[in-house]
């Protein structure tokens, strides 16, 4: 895992506002051996390692931006992120007239992920950050949190020592360390950045409706399913996941046999997924054989015709799989073409496995990139479609045509046969792949 290291060096230069003035100081972002504040100074046409700039506005951004920082996520793949959500996550909005790095943070539940990218070279600005990074980092969030406490308790320290006192950063900063220390407070806060608001500003509505599906489903699930129905799609979205919930689905009561695997192994999501798919298949004896329909099925309890003649009722944004007594689930999925139909309910079964196999956890599939929706997909990848398999099939060879009998032999998706080549570095790609998340979402500063 990477190390965040946020570090400054207090120095005196001129400001009005004494918060400013008082917390000017060399400022230097390491993310590993990346220095993310690097820099050019064009009028000194000097490189320096830090930045001389003031640290009240970024911990200002950083406090006022702290619940939806840390519990916000990404938009799913193909949605252009709102302004409002922009102002949350990238660095450059901390402002005040200094210039930031470009740099984007996005939670998935389990990590803190940093992209950044280097200033334009022809950018006119005084000072140009010289580095970015060439894939995504990766930050354990309790250590993220505690990275950027003390550096906002850094600056308050600084004010204090200076008489600066009572300024919006320490009212705003103490108004968070009770909330985060009251669990009730918590978790109210958590779920209205899930939803996509800041603090207060989630209608009262929205929040009773996500409060009572809190109370039903559990906060695990409801964390998976806030993002896909809250504020990006309007105040009465939750409805939608509602008639989800009570629409028509299909019953099962799942068998998978124990796997020793699926809580012992550590790693990322996609590599503890993968673990877990190789072991099922061998308690299956089908190491590097096709799993067909009907053995997918019998392990969610479903019936093959049942789900052949499944079809949702609507377009929805996610799958999902209801508990129901004796181990039962009430199991809807949401994609109607049978390739993708079979991806979907593999992603369940490895939900399934991933929640414990208690029978009482709801089962969430959507296309959000948190650490479980990264389980499920690279498990339901290495589970229908086996890299090594996958590999003795092709025979080196990557052409279109044999990845479309590859498809055909293992009953999945084109885009699944060529995010397995990519992420398994056997064909060219500029990024790591999908299981790293290395690709920058969008396009920083513009």
């Amino acid at each position: 895992m990477t190390t965040f290291k946020l570090t400054h060096d207090w120095t005196a230069a001129g400001h009005d506002n004494p918060e400013i003035f008082h917390t000017m100081a060399n400022l230097a972002l390491h993310i590993g051996h990346v220095s993310l504040m690097q820099n050019e100074d064009i009028w000194a046409k000097t490189i320096r390692d830090s930045v001389l700039v003031s640290a009240y506005p970024l911990a200002m951004w950083l406090a006022s931006s702290w619940w939806r920082l840390n519990f916000e996520l990404l938009p799913a793949h193909g949605i252009a992120p709102s302004i409002d959500w922009r102002m949350a996550h990238e660095m450059g909005a901390a402002n005040h007239g200094f210039v930031w790095p470009k740099v984007l943070f996005a939670s998935d539940c389990e990590v803190m992920q940093i992209w950044a990218t280097p200033s334009s070279a022809t950018l006119q600005q005084s000072v140009r950050y010289l580095n970015g990074l060439d894939t995504s980092a990766s930050i354990k969030l309790a250590d993220f949190q505690r990275s950027l406490e003390y550096f906002i308790t850094s600056v308050l320290s600084r004010l204090d020592a200076v008489g600066c006192r009572n300024t919006d950063l320490w009212n705003l900063w103490q108004l968070i360390q009770e909330e985060r220390a009251d669990p009730q407070s918590l978790n109210y806060r958590r779920v209205e950045a899930e939803l996509g608001y800041d603090p207060d500003e989630c209608p009262e509505a929205m929040m009773d409706k996500a409060q009572a599906l809190e109370q039903r489903m559990g906060s695990a699930a409801l964390t998976e399913l806030a993002p896909v129905y809250g504020r990006a799609v309007g105040d009465s979205s939750l409805n939608a996941l509602q008639e989800i919930i009570e629409s028509p689905g299909l019953t099962g009561a799942p068998d998978v046999p124990s796997l020793q695997k699926a809580k012992s192994t550590k790693g990322a999501p996609w590599q503890r997924a993968v673990a877990v798919a190789r072991e099922l298949r061998e308690s299956l004896s089908k190491r590097d054989s096709v799993i067909d329909n009907k053995q997918l099925y019998d392990l969610l309890g479903l019936s093959a015709t049942a789900v052949e003649n499944w079809m949702p009722t609507a377009r929805n944004n996610a799958a999902i799989a209801v508990p129901k007594d004796n181990n039962q689930f009430k199991f809807v999925p949401r994609k109607p073409h049978p390739m993708a139909k079979r991806f979907e309910l593999a992603r369940l079964l490895g939900d399934y496995i991933l929640t414990g196999n208690t029978g009482s956890q709801w089962l969430t599939s959507t296309d959000l990139s948190t650490s479980r929706q990264k389980y499920q997909r690279a498990f339901a990848a290495e589970f229908l479609c086996p890299i090594d398999a996958l590999q003795d099939f092709l025979q080196n060879d990557y052409s279109e045509s044999a990845i479309e009998d590859a498809t055909e032999h293992f009953q999945v998706s084109p885009a699944t046969v060529n995010g397995l080549l990519r992420n398994n570095g056997l064909i060219f790609s500029p990024f790591m792949g999908d299981y790293a998340d290395a690709k920058l979402p969008y396009q920083l500063g513009v």
